[in-house]
């Protein structure tokens, strides 16, 4: 059992959550609404995944630091507008624990990708970035899903494919993190821009 961390509630991370805590994992989830902790923890309910009921080995906090503490890394899980403002509030607990994006999308300010937004904060961090052609709901049910997770550590590589690969997920690796983050928020505003998916079906 490895102890991980997930930094936003909304349907990825929860899906995420669900996944690694089928596979025997604890996981500890933050929200920065007590509604919505309160919804996980006591209801064992997430609103955007309404079908869903939630795992026991699952809990949901609104303290960075209770939710980061010990864990073997970081899943990093909230919109792209909100990641610098989210990052300052945690980077302060992260010390040597690696951070994996899982968000799509770019800095609008800046046009900077997630993983240059958190060297910015912190020059130090440990970077990874977890994404593939995967939805909130059909994780959240076991559909069969292929993922690629990217990072210049190979330790972070190994690590992210052992926790992840189980079940019906199947993770691959790369060394090349710019490629694997613009291809998928490229993606993602193409589809947006040509209408061939909604807004909602993107917000992870």
């Amino acid at each position: 059992m490895r102890k991980i961390a997930i930094i936003g509630s909304g349907s990825w991370g929860v899906a995420l959550a669900t996944h690694l805590a089928k596979c025997g994992n604890e996981v500890k989830i933050w929200s920065f609404s007590k509604e919505e902790k309160d919804l996980i923890n006591q209801e064992r309910k997430c609103k955007f995944l309404p079908n869903l009921e939630i795992h026991e080995n699952i809990t949901c906090y609104n303290d960075f630091e209770q939710v980061i503490q010990d864990v073997e890394f970081i899943l990093h899980v909230t919109p792209s507008k909100f990641t610098r403002e989210i990052f300052k509030q945690y980077k302060q607990y992260v010390g040597n624990t690696p951070i994996i994006i899982c968000s799509k999308g770019f800095e609008k300010e800046t046009l900077k990708t997630l993983d240059e937004v958190i060297i910015d904060e912190l020059p130090t961090a440990r970077i990874g970035v977890l994404s593939g052609p995967s939805h909130a709901e059909e994780v959240s049910i076991a559909i069969p899903t292929v993922l690629v997770v990217a990072s210049k550590h190979d330790d972070i590589l190994q690590k992210v494919q052992e926790t992840f690969m189980c079940g019906e997920m199947r993770i691959y690796t790369s060394k090349d993190v710019k490629g694997v983050e613009l291809r998928w928020s490229l993606k993602k505003y193409h589809s947006l821009l040509c209408g061939s998916g909604s807004w909602n079906s993107f917000r992870r």
